[in-house]
């Protein structure tokens, strides 16, 4: 294993590599952002919502669940609550309704809190935007985005930029969902404007279900009032079929696979906090012969080894998932096929943003 240093003249290479091949506009990325980037502002993840989950499953409205739910917090303990829900079966669908419920009100009332941090608060994931929004080609002037994501703080960040999002809703207050609009942002803007184009697969906290028809929402008084029946996908085993069969995830889903799949241009793939528990997408990046880079805390060893085997693909990471944490300083990342060891958390996008951009 090698040792590197961010500070050493060997690093020079590294650095105008990866803006090359992933951050410029001649490889202009498309973004995949998993929940590294809620928790670093302070929305909790997978930990934060299996506490929440513990805790309404014992309060008298869900008390009926509290059976089931305590038949899988050993399971959650040991390997996680993603892992833990994928293993409840097709019978227990109102259990999962309850835990959709419950996790839509949690993740709503968490992101409002976070809007003074957003505002206050030069984020590593805005300096990366800003990065973003000034190399992004004029002749195709979307930066595409996808989040498995519920909260609302890459639209939140956007908006602090002047940078438009769209996710196929028009409207102002209540806004209805057109697919075309998703595929072609341009039917309604200027071809000059440039825009966030957002896809959320599963589910927004600000996408509400009025009598089965599926409205984003700009008002969170309304979005609080009516948080039962928030349009998210719960976590687990029912996450792949409703995907599969929900309008608008399931065009969300197409529309963003048919984009990196497409042969007609070239384009990286950036990948931060994910971690590629979503098989709808995971084959894409397996089958990619683009270039790919990732940042996120921990990795599967899967992940790793295609790394070192296919030098197109660069990452930064802190530890293994399944091995013991790196309680060490330094962290990790793989380079054209090779590990080393780097002194820098490249994997925090905060860090990476700072040495790749700057204090902009």
């Amino acid at each position: 294993m090698i040792k590197i240093n961010v500070e050493d003249p060997e690093f020079e290479t590294v650095y105008c590599d990866i803006k090359e091949r992933y951050l410029s506009r001649t490889y202009f990325p498309k973004l995949i952002v998993g929940t590294g980037l809620s928790v670093s502002m302070n929305i909790p993840g997978m930990t934060g919502l299996s506490e929440e989950l513990s805790k309404r499953f014992n309060e008298k409205p869900y008390e009926e669940f509290k059976e089931t739910w305590d038949a899988y917090k050993g399971v959650v303990v040991d390997q996680g609550l993603e892992a833990a829900l994928l293993q409840i079966p097709q019978s227990s669908s109102n259990f999962v309704e309850n835990i959709r419920t419950i996790t839509g009100r949690f993740i709503l009332a968490k992101d409002y809190e976070s809007r003074e941090d957003i505002i206050q608060n030069n984020s590593g994931f805005e300096k990366l935007l800003n990065y973003l929004s000034r190399t992004v080609s004029p002749n195709n002037n979307i930066i595409d985005i996808m989040t498995p994501n519920y909260d609302l703080i890459i639209e939140a960040i956007a908006d602090k930029l002047n940078l438009p999002t769209v996710l196929g809703f028009s409207g102002n207050l209540f806004q209805k969902f057109d697919n075309e609009y998703l595929r072609n942002p341009y039917i309604i803007y200027r071809k000059n404007v440039q825009l966030l184009r957002l896809f959320k697969p599963h589910g927004s906290v600000n996408w509400i279900n009025n009598n089965n028809q599926i409205l984003q929402v700009n008002d969170y008084s309304y979005m609080n009032e009516h948080s039962n029946d928030i349009e998210i996908i719960a976590p687990g085993s029912f996450k792949y079929e409703y995907g599969m069969t929900h309008e608008i995830f399931r065009a969300h889903r197409e529309c963003f696979n048919e984009i990196i799949s497409s042969k007609e241009m070239d384009y990286s793939i950036f990948i931060y906090g994910y971690g590629f528990h979503d098989s709808q997408f995971d084959i894409v990046f397996e089958n990619t012969n683009n270039n790919v880079i990732v940042l996120t805390m921990e990795l599967e060893q899967s992940i790793i080894n295609r790394a070192l085997t296919h030098k197109n693909w660069t990452l930064f990471y802190k530890s293994i998932i399944g091995t013991q944490k790196n309680d060490k300083n330094d962290s990790f990342m793989v380079y054209k096929g090779e590990l080393y060891i780097i002194n820098q958390n490249l994997w925090d996008l905060n860090v990476f943003s700072n040495i790749f951009f700057g204090g902009n």
